[in-house]
């Protein structure tokens, strides 16, 4: 359990360690950690009764590709060089294989590997250490072939699942043109904030309302945000589902780790936005992240986490050596990150609008190169209502968080 002083008093350890234990990582796409009501996941909480919880795991940014770079790398996304998405439309750069990633790693160790489901990395995933190469053709065939190669495995092996969900959650208008179609669930809560909150805020983010995706919500009503998450509710829920085919082709829990994380998470309606753009509020860099080692930790651990830090972790719970110096921290030596997580972003398709981020404990400051600032006390505002960047009262705090972010690293683009 977490401490007021930081430490972890770990739970007495159920099993000793396997001497090369398999591997699932099962990650979703556009999870907020931050669920608007209650949801039925009987299989994320049969991994849970043996895993440690990070109860405050953020994505390094809130973009597919540049995340996906950090899980498989143990880098931040300036690192990898995948700064955004990789796609047709965007201005993303695909990952090289020259940097060090978990396929490379463990098939240097003699694992079996393979990557099921979305990858949106670019290139060849062959050249990324996976011998086994799933296609991206639905969740349920992604699972599917993914339980369907564990089962012919002899250990040690690595399975990595990246299922397509909740992420068609863009496409909630195509498949319930009338929202009224879409019935509340019990439970689930409205927006703490719309639209009239991004007074005060960065222009970037009323932008993306009236130039870009937000424009496909900015109509909504209380009880339509209300449909918006119930439906999102669903979708992860359907993730639960897939989750549990891939467990049931595992032959014994107990010689397995087991990782179930999402690359980052949406809006969710707060504020008044849907998806993710050019923001930094929790509920779209708030990320689930599980891991069922129980021969190393569980509980719940409360220290900030990045994504960054699962591949080190990964391979310190195996026994593996990284090749190269990483960013992420190998969270199995149960030492907590100091008091703070930097986080940025860059693009969406070809808007660019970087953003650098501090998030301690209380505060977080989102700078935006073009000049706007974000400072939020989120131990007073968790729902980051009150822009507090321009009050005299906290200038000093915002001072020294923007030398901590000067430190960390420079401006992310030239502003133009």
């Amino acid at each position: 359990m977490w401490t007021r002083r930081g430490f972890l008093a770990c739970a007495p350890l159920a099993a000793a360690r396997p001497q090369r234990p398999n591997v699932l990582v099962f990650m979703s796409d556009q999870e907020s950690a931050l669920l608007p009501g209650p949801a039925t996941l009987p299989n994320r909480r049969r991994i849970e009764k043996n895993a440690v919880r990070f109860t405050t795991a953020f994505c390094n940014t809130p973009q597919c590709s540049a995340a996906r770079s950090s899980l498989l790398t143990g880098l931040e996304p300036h690192r990898t060089g995948v700064l955004t998405n990789v796609d047709r439309n965007s201005l993303g750069k695909p990952l090289s294989a020259s940097v060090p990633s978990a396929g490379q790693v463990f098939r240097s160790a003699g694992y079996a590997t393979g990557y099921f489901g979305k990858w949106h990395l670019g290139g060849e995933r062959a050249a990324f250490g996976f011998d086994q190469i799933g296609d991206e053709s639905g969740d349920a065939r992604i699972v599917e072939q993914a339980a369907r190669w564990i089962r012919q495995q002899r250990a040690p092996w690595l399975a990595w699942v990246s299922v397509l969900n909740p992420h068609e959650i863009y496409s909630l208008e195509r498949v319930a043109p009338s929202l009224e179609r879409i019935a509340p669930r019990p439970g689930v809560r409205p927006p703490a904030s719309d639209l009239g909150n991004l007074a005060g805020k960065p222009s970037e983010q009323q932008a993306y309302v009236d130039k870009d995706q937000g424009r496909q919500t900015r109509e909504y009503s209380r009880e339509d945000w209300i449909r918006y998450r119930s439906y999102y509710l669903s979708l992860v829920e359907k993730v639960d589902a897939n989750l549990g085919t891939v467990l049931e082709a595992i032959a014994n829990l107990d010689e397995t780790i087991i990782v179930y994380t999402a690359d980052h998470g949406d809006a969710l309606g707060e504020h008044g936005l849907p998806f993710k753009g050019p923001f930094m509020y929790e509920e779209g860099i708030r990320i689930p992240l599980l891991i069922r080692a129980p021969w190393a930790f569980s509980g719940e651990r409360g220290d900030l986490v990045t994504q960054a830090d699962l591949a080190p972790t990964l391979a310190g719970l195996c026994g593996l050596t990284w090749p190269a110096r990483v960013g992420g921290r190998d969270l199995s030596k149960g030492s907590p990150r100091t008091d703070a997580v930097f986080l940025e972003y860059y693009a969406k398709q070809k808007w660019v609008n970087p953003i650098r981020t501090i998030r301690t404990r209380r505060w977080k400051l989102n700078w935006y190169d073009r000049g706007s600032r974000e400072l939020y006390d989120l131990q007073r505002d968790a729902h980051e209502t009150r822009n507090l960047a321009d009050v005299p009262a906290f200038a000093r705090i915002r001072e020294q968080l923007e030398s901590r972010l000067t430190a960390w690293r420079g401006p992310l683009a030239v502003a133009g």
